[in-house]
């Protein structure tokens, strides 16, 4: 396991996101496991995003030709999943509202892993060296293992002026603002 390269890495945690939300759907409405594997999943894509934002798109915006535009659409669909959580994290689990949003939020990480998958993993691939992408994997590692899936409550910080996260900050920052009182919304 820490032999493999970065997009290995990324993909593995693809494929076990994927299987989390494959377990979902085989529970029964209002189960108080689909809580549990929820915040699970989200504990994982959480994770996930902050390894992806801190190694792999600063490697893709300055390899790829078209760097600085994947990246912000990479980051946009990061932006369409936090909103999801941030939704998901205040549902009961006995809500036929928990039901639609862990539904959008499979489809939207489906869609979003199959992406990266199809277009960004090979594109990097064919600009960085196995050495490097070995290097970023055992970084991401660290930083998934440092990370908490859960978001931070701090006091809040001063905001610029239009109160909007700049947006080359980490997903767990700005979910940390989304969900503080007061935060950006």
């Amino acid at each position: 396991m820490h032999d493999e390269d970065l997009l290995d890495q990324l993909t593995a945690d693809h494929q076990s996101v994927l299987l989390h939300f494959s377990e979902l759907s085989g529970l029964p409405s209002g189960d108080p496991q689909r809580k549990e594997l929820a915040d699970l999943v989200a504990d994982q894509l959480v994770r996930h995003a902050r390894a992806e934002e801190e190694h792999l798109y600063p490697l893709a915006r300055d390899r790829l030709a078209d760097g600085p535009a994947v990246v912000a659409r990479e980051l946009a669909d990061h932006h369409a999943v936090e909103a999801l959580l941030g939704e998901l994290r205040h549902i009961r689990v006995g809500s036929p509202h928990f039901d639609r949003l862990v539904a959008r939020l499979a489809e939207e990480v489906t869609r979003h892993a199959g992406d990266e998958e199809a277009r960004l993993f090979p594109a990097v691939r064919a600009v960085a060296t196995e050495g490097e992408l070995r290097v970023l994997a055992a970084r991401a590692r660290e930083t998934k293992e440092l990370s908490s899936g859960r978001p931070h409550r701090q006091l809040p910080k001063a905001r610029p002026a239009d109160r909007l996260p700049p947006p080359e900050r980490s997903l767990v920052e700005r979910l940390r603002d989304f969900l503080t009182p007061g935060g950006p919304h």
